[in-house]
């Protein structure tokens, strides 16, 4: 009954908190949409200059041909993968390049068509370049130029009857349909929207210390584990609310699943546990509420940067066991659920397939929790 009524008024204070309760709420759903926003609607087009010089031979232009060929570049929801703006003043397109508008540029020489044609005259080869320009420091810039150049090639090959003496295939890991851009950050923004928790749970804790009613609590035989108990099931409900909605937005934007989705609910209830662990950790070290948003940046922001939720990070290899692998990142049960996220929304994993990563997940969710709960009552409870 006790764990009953820190749960009820653990979320009567929440509700009455409305602004911090809407931005833990809200905060992932808009992440979703940034993200959206930041992908170009599903997958990103890379924005190419292209001046073309070629005069021509024998009324073809293999220049515009080229121009063509990227133009038709297209992601299968018929998005264009590449966005071709013709130029003819080279100081205005590199100016743009130095403000990054555009990815990169591809200058197409005088005498282009011309070299194709007599190409068969030169045993050699010609001297005909093209030219592609762009800044290294742009991460864009990589994947705009070999898209340039490949059509380039394309056109060569096709006009001069030329067959590379091997050729290539694609295969797929699973038999999913190719995703987009987008849809490949939305795992990862799911376990995102459950890492605001962290703020949510250290701060009940913290200003129940503030308005002196621990000890109100201890004084009606309330133990650590009934406070944190209940703090941490209305975190969990929170949570799990945040989950639908972030999920559902992204559903809204183009996002589709490819495993079962009460799977990916139960990976995201589980790491509403170990998120709430973590908080408990944090409220730990915090005097006051000011602490929890200063403090409470470092683990929020490690667990956003090194479990690979906002963005891919390299694996910190320490040890293997059997077929599978420990990463220093692994330490944080996160770690998992981006991984198992990733395997049943992107890969369409069974439970089967994630029940390791869930074990993983749920063992270290259990150590942190038993850290939190023990170092609370140490720092906290005993110091009334």
């Amino acid at each position: 009954m006790k764990v009953w009524a820190v749960f009820r008024k653990t979320l009567l204070e929440q509700k009455r908190d409305l602004a911090s309760l809407l931005m833990v709420l809200l905060f992932c759903p808009f992440f979703v949409y940034l993200y959206w926003l930041m992908s170009g609607g599903g997958s990103m087009s890379y924005h190419v200059i292209i001046i073309n010089e070629d005069a021509g031979f024998r009324q073809v232009n293999e220049g515009e041909n080229v121009i063509a060929a990227l133009e038709s570049l297209k992601y299968e929801s018929d998005a264009p993968i590449v966005k071709v703006r013709r130029m003819q003043d080279r100081t205005k397109a590199d100016e743009r390049l130095k403000n990054r508008y555009d990815a990169a540029m591809l200058i197409i020489p005088p005498d282009f068509s011309r070299a194709m044609y007599d190409s068969r005259e030169h045993a050699g080869g010609f001297d005909n370049r093209v030219t592609i320009v762009g800044d290294p420091g742009n991460p864009t810039y990589t994947v705009a130029s070999i898209l340039a150049l490949t059509a380039v090639d394309q056109v060569v090959q096709e006009k001069m009857c030329y067959k590379p003496p091997v050729g290539w295939q694609e295969e797929f890991i699973n038999s999913n349909k190719p995703r987009s851009e987008f849809e490949t950050y939305v795992p990862g923004l799911l376990v995102l929207a459950i890492m605001m928790l962290l703020f949510t749970t250290a701060l009940p804790l913290v200003r129940e210390r503030e308005a002196k009613t621990l000890r109100r609590l201890q004084l009606s035989s309330t133990t650590s584990f009934d406070l944190l108990t209940g703090i941490s099931l209305a975190q969990i409900i929170i949570g799990a609310v945040t989950i639908v909605l972030t999920f559902y937005t992204a559903i809204a934007l183009g996002f589709r699943s490819e495993g079962p989705l009460w799977i990916a609910m139960v990976i995201g209830v589980l790491t509403t546990f170990s998120v709430v662990a973590v908080g408990l950790l944090t409220a730990c070290f915090c005097k006051n509420a000011t602490a929890v948003l200063t403090i409470g940046t470092f683990p929020f922001f490690l667990l956003m940067w090194f479990t690979g939720a906002g963005f891919p990070v390299p694996r910190l290899i320490l040890f293997a066991y059997g077929a599978r692998q420990f990463a220093l990142n692994d330490i944080l049960p996160p770690t998992h659920a981006v991984i198992a996220m990733n395997k049943v929304l992107s890969m369409g994993a069974t439970f089967i397939d994630v029940w390791p990563e869930m074990a993983l997940m749920m063992a270290l969710t259990v150590i942190y929790y038993a850290l939190g709960v023990t170092i609370f009552k140490r720092t906290q409870m005993r110091r009334l």
